[in-house]
Parts: structure tokens; C-alpha cells; sequence
């Protein structure tokens, strides 16, 4: 994962619920199918239909979770990095709820929980052996992520003593499909000298301004697209676009921070719809919700 570190507009209104919009699109190398058939331990029947017959086992060494205010000079700052094929991951000013995001997929909605896992920010400061890093780079991209949401699964269940179950519920959720007259998408082409694009991972870049939030996207597929979604709009976004590809592109919406700004680009479901001849259509469907159960402020380090 690329290292990412943004701060929010000046504006006041949100700054913090702004920050928090925009760093969540810099998560989506880390953002898989959800991981099923888990309560309170990962279980080996979690693995997603990318990596189906893997069984990720490896845990942190060290880890540091330390309360923040979230407040550092400049405004509010918030950020990860991971780099891949490694043990390491640095998380600024993330609530716990996000934390439960990246370790069980953004598609998976998180029901219950006190007020405090989406309110109050954290700082994580993670790592391994050596020796784990070394089994991570032998490993392929697929299985890397998933050794590395165990990681972060098995870190949030010692720390927080979390318990949950999944529950099957009828849910709003917004479907993805191609709008009247195509895509407007243009695939990537394949290039004999260059990896394979689906090798590479998808590269996200997001800049918050005056005018909205705006996203440069470098090889993404569609289970990269959803993701981002579903991180703006809130809500579980279902891909029914048949787009098989993966695809470069940049996509500009107004966010609230942005609506009193005469210039403010349009929402982001005109935005999709004008930019990149998608659209979201609101609809509902059964969706498997993570319910917690039980969680504690994170244990002393």
C-alpha cells in the first residue's frame, strides 16, 4: 500500500468527518470480499474466493494502540501505511470502527458497538519478525492481504476483546451499473513488458479542496471501484456492471464541506454517472452484517 497522509479543508463545518471521507479511499489495497463464517477468531473457512484454499495464521509481535485527540498542527491529520508484502502497518487517527473496516472488508456493514469505537481516534504502530516479513514476500498478493486483515483481526480480538457474530439482514444498499449510452472506462492495454495489471495493485491518490474531493485511480478493477464506493456513500455498493477490466481514471464530486461553493463540482452520483457513464441505483438486499457484541477500550500496550 502506498503511504498516505492528508489533512482536511480549512472549513470548519465536518473538518473531522471530511478527513475521515477522505483517507478510507486510501485503504483499497487492503479491501477484500468480506471474510464469512468468523464470531470472535478468524477461522480457516474465512479465506475470500480470491485465495480460497489459503489459511492465513500469522500475528503481530509488537503492537502499540495509543489514544489521540486527532488534532495536529494544520487541522486533522489521518493515514496509513502498509507497505505490501510486509509486516508493518501504521495507522494515524483511525477510530475503531475503521480499524474493524480494514480488517473485515469495507463491503461488510458493522452493526452495534458503543459510541466511543466511531468517535474517539487512535494511533497503531504494528509489526513482526524479521522472519514473518520474509514468509510475506514469498507469498502472492492475494494471500499477503490476507495474512495482513488476520494480523489486524487477531490484534483488535487480544486488544478490545471483541466478539461478534455475522447476521444475514435485508439492508439499503446501492447497486452499480452501467448508465445509458456505456462506460466511458477505457482498459488498461495490455503491455508484454509490464506486469500484469491486476499484479500491480491499485494505486489511490485523494485531494480534498474548496471545489470537493477528488480521486486519481491507477489499475483498478471493479472490486477496487465498489470499495471506494461504498466508503463515500456509506452504504454497501453491489457491482452488477459486467466490467471485467481494469481501468485508470479520476473522478471529482462536491462533498459537504463544498456546498455553499458556487464552483463545487456536482454529487458524487451525478459525478459518477457524467464522468465515468456508471450509476448508482438505490435498492435493498440481503447483506451480511458484522453485529458486535462485545468490545473493550483497547488494553494497555
Amino acid at each position: 500500500m502506498s503511504d498516505i497522509l492528508l489533512a482536511t479543508p480549512k472549513s470548519g463545518r465536518g473538518v473531522r468527518r471530511a478527513a475521515l471521507v477522505i483517507f478510507l479511499a486510501g485503504l483499497l489495497l487492503l479491501v477484500l470480499p468480506p471474510l464469512r463464517g468468523q464470531t470472535s477468531a478468524p477461522a480457516a473457512a474465512a479465506a475470500p474466493a480470491t485465495a480460497p484454499d489459503y489459511v492465513p495464521t500469522l500475528t503481530f509481535d509488537v503492537a502499540s494502540i495509543r489514544e489521540t485527540n486527532g488534532v495536529v498542527s494544520g487541522g486533522l491529520k489521518v493515514g496509513v501505511v502498509s507497505p505490501p508484502h510486509t509486516s508493518k502497518f501504521t495507522a494515524t487517527n483511525f477510530t475503531i470502527n475503521t480499524l474493524l473496516q480494514v480488517a473485515y472488508g469495507f463491503g461488510t456493514p458493522i452493526s452495534g458497538g458503543p459510541d466511543w469505537i466511531r468517535q474517539r481516534y487512535f494511533n497503531v504502530e504494528a509489526k513482526s519478525d524479521p522472519s514473518v516479513d520474509a514468509q510475506l514476500a514469498t507469498l502472492t498478493d492475494d494471500q499477503a492481504k490476507l495474512e495482513k486483515q488476520h494480523m489486524l483481526q487477531t490484534l483488535l480480538i487480544e486488544r478490545c476483546h471483541l466478539k461478534f457474530h455475522l447476521e444475514t439482514r435485508e439492508s439499503s444498499v446501492f447497486a452499480l451499473s452501467v448508465a445509458k449510452g456505456g462506460s466511458k472506462l477505457q482498459p488498461i492495454k495490455a503491455d508484454p513488458d509490464q506486469p500484469n495489471a491486476a499484479n500491480r495493485g491499485v494505486d489511490v491518490q485523494a485531494h480534498g479542496s474548496g471545489q470537493g474531493l477528488e480521486f486519481v485511480v491507477h489499475t483498478a478493477s471493479m472490486r477496487s471501484m465498489v470499495g471506494l464506493l461504498s466508503s463515500q456513500v456509506e452504504a454497501p455498493v453491489l457491482d452488477r456492471t459486467g466490467l471485467l477490466d481494469y481501468y485508470n481514471f479520476t473522478l471529482q464530486f462536491g462533498r459537504d464541506w463544498s456546498s455553499g461553493n458556487p464552483d463545487s463540482w456536482p454529487d458524487i452520483f451525478t459525478a459518477i454517472q457524467e464522468q465515468l457513464g456508471l450509476k448508482l441505483d438505490s435498492t435493498r438486499a440481503p447483506v451480511e452484517v458484522l453485529v458486535i457484541d462485545h468490545i473493550d477500550l483497547p488494553s494497555d500496550n
